[in-house]
């Protein structure tokens, strides 16, 4: 399993940073540590400047983590790229083959470039690489289920299957959840059925259901997670096109910028 980090060398890069050392040692895998940033061009002397400055700064900071990954035996290398962080780490992720991306999804750092922020919402609508965003306060260990929210229809179940497939090592109970508005037309598929399919799959899993209310699917969300402050939030990001980039607001890239637990995203296989 490969992992792509995007850092900006901040604290909260530092949380996030631990949550992919942790998933390492589950899976055996491998990290990549990025930090990208965008020169503000003005004298080319002064941006010649800039460009050494930062680049001697951060790989300084990547080599001191590296050795704490190599510490932790886990293979660990690490890229500067000039160029917006987003583009960096969609461009990257493909080109690499990484089975997930990992961001912080807020935080404040002094150095000069800041990988947060928009940067998380821009690589949830672009990867085509599950992303798994970490905020501020939230800790590896604190963590003790495992949250869906599904639409509870057959695609879906594909998802579930990604989920399982990247989760099932830490053995923590899973719990679907189903935003349900007042006016919705009864899901594709009934809690019923779907507790039957996985007990039959994936007999070993502890797997439970819940209906929510809620007039939004965010909103929803973030009244769950509140209540829920020990969980990791999974969303399913199904394939859209060019125009419904533009016009159509992400789910998950709102939720990955308000929540205060982990948000693991996982995206369509669909081209």
């Amino acid at each position: 399993m490969k992992l792509l980090v995007g850092t900006d060398l901040s604290e909260n890069a530092q949380n996030a940073l631990d949550f992919a050392l942790h998933l390492s040692k589950a899976h055996s895998s491998s990290i990549t540590l990025l930090f990208a940033y965008t020169p503000v061009y003005d004298f080319a002397a002064q941006t010649a400047e800039y460009i050494t400055t930062i680049e001697q700064q951060a790989t300084k900071a990547l080599q001191s983590l590296k050795k704490i990954c190599n510490k932790e035996g886990i293979e660990t290398n690490y890229l500067i790229e000039q160029t917006a962080p987003s583009s960096a780490i969609c461009a990257e992720s493909e080109k690499g083959a990484y089975d997930l991306i990992i961001l912080g999804s807020q935080g404040k750092s002094d150095f000069p470039s800041k990988i947060f922020g928009s940067t998380t919402s821009e690589v949830i609508r672009l990867s085509r690489t599950p992303v798994l965003t970490i905020p501020a306060s939230a800790t590896f260990k604190a963590v003790d289920t495992i949250s869906m929210a599904m639409e509870l229809n057959r695609e879906d179940i594909v998802f579930l299957g990604q989920l399982i497939a990247l989760t099932r090592h830490y053995k923590l109970p899973y719990q679907i959840i189903h935003i349900k508005k007042d006016n919705d037309p009864l899901p594709e598929i009934p809690f019923s059925e779907l507790s039957m399919f996985l007990k039959d799959r994936f007999p070993e899993l502890s797997i439970t259901f819940d209906t929510l209310n809620a007039d939004q699917v965010n909103e929803g969300l973030q009244q769950y997670a509140q209540h829920h402050p020990r969980t990791l939030l999974t969303m399913f990001s199904k394939h859209h096109g060019f125009f419904d980039y533009l016009f159509r607001t992400s789910h998950c890239a709102e939720m990955a910028l308000h929540t205060t637990t982990p948000l693991l995203v996982l995206k369509s296989k669909k081209p």
